[in-house]
């Protein structure tokens, strides 16, 4: 019998997504607008409904993550076909039946290992960075996440902003050991009114 060590396949299984990121970040030509950006084929603009259906959307709206109701946040969506992609999350506007997409994300989990991530995380910005003709890269940044009132649980955000304003942000999600959440990558893509609508809430 061979005996496998659960860190050692962990590892591979983050390279074998990361590989996957890269692939589909080549396969992007050089643009100058992040909302051309596509996740599993999927892009801001578009509606919803062409790759879930309504009945999903509407059973995994989150009405209650922020006090503005103007984006309602649609969380844990998953599609057969992704190979990159654990789970997907992505935003619309309150009450638009054409689900038109305004946020954009796409999570790989890292469980036990959050360490991979933030040795991931500079490379991946850069790959992203030279896709487009023109854009701004921020700063890393790390601060606490505005659930986890104790403080406990942090995100490490590296993002870019194109001459529109429309920004993508690659983040690494460490959860506090009392939250029973995933440690995760999440690549976002945001709207303009999006990004910022969510910075007025910080």
């Amino acid at each position: 019998m061979v005996i496998i060590n659960k860190k050692i396949l962990n590892k591979y299984k983050i390279l074998i997504y990361i590989l996957f990121i890269f692939i589909n970040l080549n396969s992007f030509t050089n643009a100058d607008d992040i909302r051309d950006f596509e996740l599993e084929g999927m892009s801001l603009g578009e509606s919803a409904l062409n790759y879930f259906s309504k009945s999903i959307l509407e059973k995994n709206k989150q009405h209650d993550w922020f006090n503005s109701k103007k984006f309602i946040p649609i969380a844990e969506l998953t599609l057969s076909n992704s190979i990159t992609y654990e789970s997907f999350q992505i935003a619309v506007k309150n009450k638009d039946q054409n689900y038109k997409i305004e946020m954009l994300a796409g999570f790989v989990f890292y469980k036990d290992n959050i360490d991979d991530c933030y040795d991931k995380i500079d490379t991946i910005a850069l790959e992203i960075k030279n896709l487009f003709n023109n854009i701004t890269v921020l700063d890393k940044n790390t601060f606490k996440h505005s659930f986890d009132k104790s403080g406990k649980s942090t995100i490490t955000d590296i993002s870019l902003i194109d001459n529109n304003d429309n920004e993508l942000s690659i983040q690494c999600y460490d959860w506090s050991e009392e939250y029973t959440y995933w440690d995760q990558l999440r690549i976002r893509i945001s709207s303009k009114e999006y990004a910022k609508w969510v910075r007025s809430l910080q």
